[in-house]
């Protein structure tokens, strides 16, 4: 469960690609999430389309920003929140 007081930030390891989704950690203090950016998701960030982990890195404080809200509509299942490209286009 997500702390009320708790702001959502990076913490390590440091984003990464695992195969054709970028993941990364983030954490509010007492609780640490994995967050699975698809593909498709990174792709729909910005334009021209692209999947890299520069995008990944670059945008990777927008994605961080995207998690408290999914979890706090309970989506945050086994400590893992996905951001999809319904997600980014929302």
């Amino acid at each position: 469960m997500m702390s009320n007081d708790g702001e959502i930030q990076l913490c390590e390891p440091a984003p990464f690609l695992y195969f054709e989704n970028g993941q990364m950690a983030v954490t509010d203090g007492a609780s640490v999430w994995l967050v699975i950016v698809t593909c498709g998701a990174i792709k729909a960030t910005a334009s021209p389309p692209e999947m890299s982990l520069r995008r990944l890195v670059r945008f990777a404080e927008y994605y961080c920003d995207l998690a408290p809200v999914a979890i706090r509509r309970g989506e945050g299942i086994h400590g893992k929140v996905w951001v999809t490209e319904a997600t980014v286009l929302d």
